[in-house]
């Protein structure tokens, strides 16, 4: 018994400290654009085409009531492959996300060389005040950079892709994100969706710069529940395969809530595998892995390129007559016990959102509920699920009558504490 007390007294001693788990910190959101405002469009990767109109570009904001600033070196066209040097791409893109003007910074195209500038710029600032980074491909990193910090982002439609001669649902998608009028997405079904119900924080984009991140300081994380969204373009069936494998590998796939399956592109080699698409490769290492999968999401490298808030708290829901993407009003980090709280009864009624199950009990709510009804009281929960403690508190447990000053200890397994009747009622 002896050890035992001179444990408990360390653990005393550090919850008397103030010693806490670290809580990670809450994500930021931005102000949703109003008419009147400006962003600024810039190119972090390569350089634009020849026949981008930029002009165009400009009509297209301003007929959302937008100003538009271009950056110095958007246009650039003196390097072989990007938009100017490394150093002038991450100058256009600071100054952007420093100036308090501008609300929404867009990346005009994607190909390569967002990874070039993470070195030199300095993200931290959009803590204290955040504002919308937009695009896809390659501005990935930059999502992936963001949500490092804890800053939610829109992966959305680049305006190299903008249609003038039609109707464009890519840019509509994107111009609802921005003004904060997307809240759902139904998806039609698909024979390989798996059904559920989960909800987690969005990240991803490109498959392979999710991939080309792990183990680099923009490397996917995962430490609150997540729902990963996948896209690509142009790549055999064998290199998507390595990187489904990879993410196997390092415990990716297995800490998921839910996957999303946009866009995959101009695959080739998929026949190689004895498949007729490449959604078979990937459903061979997400069926396994018993969360709801959505396949055939529009977004990615076609058309229609919907838009996602990436970094926000989203709810999957797959069965029979489709999928639907639910993005919550929510603002503080999800827990794994934790499901959004229920919309405004009115909100319900008006079929906007749909109801939500209620919220599952934790572990500490469930010791308490069944010593209440015992008798009995827990002691210090707090200290009980202290940090020093984690070891120890699978073994021991704390506990005192309702109606008694004397301590008494159990040396039951954590499991059985619920229902432990070793002690009696008061």
């Amino acid at each position: 018994m002896k050890p035992f007390i001179l444990l408990l007294l360390v653990g005393l001693a550090g919850a008397a400290s103030g010693v806490r788990a670290k809580e990670p910190s809450p994500f930021v959101r931005p102000t949703y654009l109003h008419a009147g405002d400006t962003i600024g469009i810039v190119a972090p990767s390569g350089k634009l085409p020849l026949k981008t109109d930029t002009a165009k570009i400009r009509e297209r904001f301003e007929s959302w009531g937008l100003h538009v600033l271009f950056g110095a070196h958007c246009a650039d066209r003196s390097q072989p492959y990007f938009a100017g040097t490394d150093a002038e791409r991450a100058a256009d893109l600071q100054r952007m996300l420093d100036d308090r003007s501008v609300k929404a910074v867009i990346a005009c195209r994607g190909g390569y060389g967002a990874v070039r500038l993470l070195p030199l710029l300095d993200l931290a600032r959009l803590r204290e005040r955040p504002k919308w980074f937009v695009g896809f491909s390659d501005a990935t990193l930059l999502h992936l950079a963001l949500r490092t910090r804890n800053v939610e982002s829109i992966h959305g439609a680049m305006p190299v892709s903008f249609r003038f001669d039609e109707e464009d649902p890519s840019a509509e998608a994107l111009r609802a994100a921005l003004f904060g009028e997307l809240e759902r997405i139904d998806v039609l079904p698909h024979p390989l969706n798996r059904p559920g119900r989960a909800t987690g924080r969005l990240a991803g984009g490109n498959l392979s710069l999710i991939c080309a991140t792990i183990g680099t300081p923009e490397g996917l994380y995962l430490d609150e529940p997540t729902v990963l969204f996948i896209e690509e373009v142009g790549e055999f069936a064998y290199r998507i395969d390595r990187m489904m494998q990879q993410l196997l590998r390092t415990g990716k796939l297995a800490q998921l809530s839910a996957l999303i399956v946009g866009h995959f592109t101009e695959t080739a080699g998929v026949d190689k595998f004895g498949a007729e698409e490449i959604y078979e490769v990937i459903d061979a290492y997400a069926a396994p892995l018993g969360i709801p999968v959505v396949y055939g999401f529009p977004a990615g490298h076609e058309e229609p390129n919907l838009s996602l808030y990436m970094g926000r708290v989203t709810e999957v829901e797959v069965d029979d007559r489709g999928a639907s993407i639910r993005f919550c009003d929510r603002r503080r980090p999800i827990r794994p016990s934790e499901h959004p709280s229920d919309p405004p009864a009115a909100e319900r009624s008006r079929g906007r959102i749909a109801p939500e199950r209620p919220r599952r009990r934790t572990a500490v709510s469930r010791i308490r509920t069944a010593s209440a009804r015992s008798g009995l009281r827990i002691i210090g929960p707090a200290l009980f699920l202290h940090p020093t403690f984690r070891i120890f508190r699978l073994l021991f447990g704390l506990f005192r009558p309702a109606k008694c000053g004397r301590a008494r200890f159990c040396t039951r397994s954590f499991v059985s504490l619920a229902a432990t009747k070793i002690f009696r009622p008061a």
